[in-house]
């Protein structure tokens, strides 16, 4: 159905576009609840303390990993992308 260098261009693509969607995801989720918690205003809440606060919106563990797996992602979907393109015969000669 398709060829090594073809599965390797899809997949180095793949590798590249699930490793930006997750890393921009669990960024994006962690700057929602820092928002959510200041639209609230908690922010400035004595009662909370700010290191408190900053427990609260800091990333956690499970986001942390996450972020970092799928920014590894990144360079491996890259490297196989670049592999694949020098593989690949020209087309004119």
């Amino acid at each position: 159905m398709f060829n090594r260098i073809q599965t390797m261009i899809m997949l180095g693509l793949v590798l590249i576009a699930v490793g930006t969607a997750v890393a921009v995801a669990v960024r994006v989720v962690s700057f929602s609840r820092y928002m959510r918690l200041e639209d609230l205003g908690l922010d400035v809440d004595p009662a909370l303390g700010t290191g408190l606060f900053s427990q609260i919106v800091a990333p956690t563990t499970a986001e942390r990993t996450m972020f970092y797996a799928a920014v590894a992602l990144i360079p491996v979907g890259l490297v196989l992308l670049i592999l694949a393109l020098r593989r690949r015969p020209l087309a004119g000669g």
